[in-house]
């Protein structure tokens, strides 16, 4: 229950972490506005309460009275700028009353309110400066001062209310995490079962079900990760029962052999000539056996290293097809070669040759009556392309998808009949990457086969 457990705390803390912090900052947003809009009316208020008393110079006293008595408001009324500041409350820093842009606003005609804090920062202060003007000069100059935070008890109301909001979101939030991930956690729960399963061996370990989200996807992964080792597992031990039985036939033949000479069983030196050939026949054969498995094992860590040189490529193949003559006269297979001989490539001379051999060779072990291979080679600005065609058995589409993956035989009882472990494409393919190049196979079911090798040329 341990990743049940913590997934289940960290979705919870986040989730709830989330709420929060949306309702904090939602709360001081609508707080803000709030304030805004409730400082913008009493602006407006007392802005309309000042214009009122000032119209009327004649009963200003008497309206600056009644605004005391009747809305608990004190207006104080001044000559000048000077006579207003040298009453400005102690607590009250006179400097930022007015700035000389306010002073020409009041000469303007035009009222003045500033919003500043007292000396002891205790207060935020509201500072209402009204011009009374008669033929464009000041007569009076009306002064009032308000706290702009008495509104104290309306932001206690606001923040319970916040708070309240934030609790029930909380609650809903815990509701909504416990339905949606619920599925979740019994999916992680399953994907930790399978996963002891697979690393105990049980290949055969998969998780049920598929939620459609990210936890379905990793659900998918897994199951096609389990069934590719299920596979790799089969084709290993398909691989190792069938380079078994590749070893075992030579060395079986070449006891028998032995042992018939240290017999001295064949009489004649012919017989004897014959065994001999026979026991250096199966033992190149065993030794083929063996390096194609070392190379494979080598590539696939990735431990080999080339050593390129510049190689005219078309005399090299046509040097590497003179090896196969007999071969071609004995199974009457007719080799055909369209080279362009300006191709230069550079490459490793022994990784190249058994690039070519390895296909070959399928060519001969697949081929058919009336064999025939064809071997081309052009040119195309900076790379070039050697294509081997053979006439033979072809590879089906399905197994086309995987030929080059390793241990893989296309037709497990004639490569037996025929010899082989499934190795040589998968070297083919992984030797053509060591030298910048491409594995391309073409093939139709019994129509035979194309391999196209794709080289990068040195030019000049």
């Amino acid at each position: 229950m341990k990743i049940q457990s913590t997934i289940k705390i960290k979705s919870m803390i986040i989730i709830i972490g989330s709420i929060l912090f949306s309702t904090f900052a939602t709360y001081n947003l609508l707080k803000e506005i709030y304030l805004f809009s409730d400082e913008k009316q009493l602006k407006n208020y007392i802005t309309g309460i000042l214009e009122d008393v000032g119209s009327d110079l004649e009963h200003i006293e008497e309206s600056m009275d009644w605004t005391l008595e009747n809305l608990n408001l004190t207006i104080y009324a001044h000559d000048n700028v000077e006579s207003l500041l040298a009453v400005i409350p102690s607590n009250i820093d006179s400097v930022k009353v007015l700035s000389d842009q306010d002073i020409q606003q009041l000469k303007s005609g035009n009222t003045v309110i500033n919003k500043i804090k007292t000396v002891d920062s205790s207060m935020d202060l509201l500072l209402f400066i009204h011009p009374v003007t008669e033929n464009n000069n000041i007569e009076k100059l009306l002064f009032m001062h308000l706290p702009s935070n008495n509104m104290e008890t309306s932001e206690e109301l606001f923040a319970g209310l916040t708070t309240i909001l934030a609790v029930l979101l909380a609650a809903l939030a815990l509701m909504v995490n416990k339905k949606v991930f619920k599925q979740s956690w019994s999916d992680f729960e399953h994907i930790k079962s399978a996963t002891i399963a697979v690393s105990n061996g049980n290949l055969d370990a998969k998780i049920k079900g598929n939620s459609g989200d990210e936890v379905g996807e990793l659900t998918e992964l897994f199951n096609a990760m389990s069934t590719n080792l299920k596979d790799e597992q089969i084709r290993v031990k398909e691989f190792m029962e069938d380079f078994s039985h590749e070893v075992k036939t030579p060395i079986t033949l070449v006891t028998n052999y032995n042992q018939a000479l240290m017999d001295n069983l064949l009489h004649t030196p012919e017989d004897q000539q014959k065994c001999y050939q026979l026991i250096d026949r199966e033992m190149n054969r065993m030794q083929k056996l063996v390096q194609n498995f070392l190379d494979f094992t080598k590539l696939d860590v990735q431990s080999v290293e080339l050593v390129k040189q510049p190689i005219v490529f078309a005399q090299f193949v046509e040097d590497v097809m003179l090896k196969y003559e007999l071969i071609f006269k004995e199974k009457k297979i007719k080799l055909n070669m369209a080279l362009d001989y300006d191709v230069i490539i550079s490459a490793d001379e022994e990784r190249l040759e058994q690039i070519i051999q390895n296909i070959i060779q399928n060519a001969i072990r697949y081929s058919k009556d009336d064999a025939c291979i064809h071997i081309s080679m052009k040119q195309k600005e900076a790379s070039c392309v050697l294509a081997i065609a053979d006439n033979g058995v072809g590879i089906s589409e399905e197994h086309l998808a995987v030929i080059t993956n390793r241990f893989v035989r296309v037709n497990k009882v004639r490569s037996r009949k025929e010899g082989g472990t499934g190795l040589g494409l998968s070297i083919v393919e992984k030797l053509m990457e060591l030298h910048g190049g491409k594995l391309v196979i073409e093939s139709q079911l019994g129509e035979g086969t194309t391999i196209k090798l794709e080289f990068p040329v040195l030019l000049d």
